[in-house]
């Protein structure tokens, strides 16, 4: 039995939801990029290393993290949030998957598993790396950064993915790349497996105590 098909059924999964970047597309670097990028053009001196730290999250939420006095200046923050996205959308051009990702879903296909995709990133940014990777037809259900008011780790968007799904979160498992994505299914409390393709290191998967961790999404067909 593959390791996919042990885990379904030893926790009864009928829905998996997946994270976009990090986990099946390979752009986080790009998302970095358009940060400092952005920050470059209002001049504003944020290393790569705390832009890193939060990648995983909407683009408002990375925002007052990293400029707090943002909080009271929504209007600067939605300005600044939007062009971040207008600067990412210019670099998602041949976006590369990471190794099992069209294998793993390919598998699920054949085998007739509900799949949802939950991602923080705009709408029209997920439908062109989707398009680009050629793996916008797998997806029962999309949820992205417009369908949320919250971004990980609250649950929202795992919780909106199952429920448009009409799955409960016990029939729900995540394959997630990051802290932000594992604390999201906990508190979400549905099962989840970290894929460690992502910027974060072994250790910081770890410490974030996923159900399990593979080293790529190929293992999970092992």
């Amino acid at each position: 039995m593959l390791l996919i098909d042990d885990l379904i059924e030893k926790w009864g999964v009928k829905c998996i939801i997946f994270d976009l970047d990090g986990t099946l597309v390979d752009t986080l670097e790009k998302h970095i990029l358009a940060f400092i990028k952005l920050f470059q053009e209002n001049n504003l001196s944020i290393s790569k290393e705390r832009i890193s730290e939060n990648m995983g999250r909407t683009p408002k939420d990375t925002l007052l993290t990293l400029i707090p006095e943002l909080k009271t200046n929504q209007n600067k923050l939605i300005t600044l949030a939007n062009r971040k996205e207008e600067i990412l959308t210019t670099l998602l051009e041949d976006i590369p998957l990471f190794i099992g990702a069209k294998e793993i879903l390919d598998y699920l296909k054949k085998i007739n598993l509900p799949l949802a995709l939950a991602s923080s990133t705009p709408k029209f940014n997920v439908q062109k790396m989707l398009i680009s990777a050629g793996i916008n037809e797998y997806f029962n259900v999309i949820i992205t950064g417009e369908d949320i008011s919250v971004g990980k780790p609250n649950p929202e968007v795992f919780l909106k993915a199952a429920n448009k799904g009409h799955f409960s979160k016990n029939e729900c498992m995540i394959i997630g790349d990051s802290p932000h994505d594992i604390q999201a299914a906990k508190n979400a409390e549905m099962k989840i497996i970290a894929v460690n393709t992502g910027i974060h290191s072994y250790e910081e998967i770890q410490e974030s105590k996923p159900d399990l961790i593979v080293k790529t999404l190929i293992d999970l067909l092992a």
